[in-house]
């Protein structure tokens, strides 16, 4: 191998990315290793703070606006609603109708409880749900 050979590996290696060093061994003793020399500049991993809008998860809790009912009192009434009604709220606006002594056009429909439910509307149903739920599971309700 002679030195324009060399110039031209050296030329190859310098242009390629994978490839950092190379040793090539020219006859019984003489080798020439090209090191290339690589910068790379590490980037820095890109954070958000809190000003962009992220939260953590295990930070976040949804907060009531004013009367709202909580997301718990929510959900816990939706559950007893749906064991009580299987599945038939038009059931559970009548039952508890029936057990506030309102009519049916007064009773919130359990569809708009997540937006509209106040703690008002939670304090009374559920009272009357939990009732209603109790009866049930002692068999009063056949």
């Amino acid at each position: 191998m002679n030195i324009t050979e060399v110039i031209e590996l050296m030329s190859m290696v310098d242009s390629m990315d994978n490839i950092e060093e190379v040793t090539v061994t020219l006859g019984d003793t003489p080798s020439v290793t090209i090191k290339k020399k690589t910068t790379e500049a590490k980037q820095a991993p890109m954070t958000l703070g809190p000003d962009q809008g992220f939260q953590t998860a295990n930070g976040y809790t949804p907060k009531p606006q004013g009367n709202q009912a909580t997301p718990g009192q929510v959900k816990f009434a939706l559950d007893l609603a749906t064991k009580i009604g299987g599945g038939d709220m038009n059931k559970v606006v009548n039952g508890l109708a029936h057990a506030l002594e309102l009519t049916v056009d007064e009773i919130l429909h359990p569809d708009l409880w997540a937006e509209e439910m106040t703690k008002d509307h939670a304090s009374l149903y559920l009272d009357v749900l939990e009732a209603q739920y109790k009866k049930m599971q002692k068999g009063a309700w056949g």
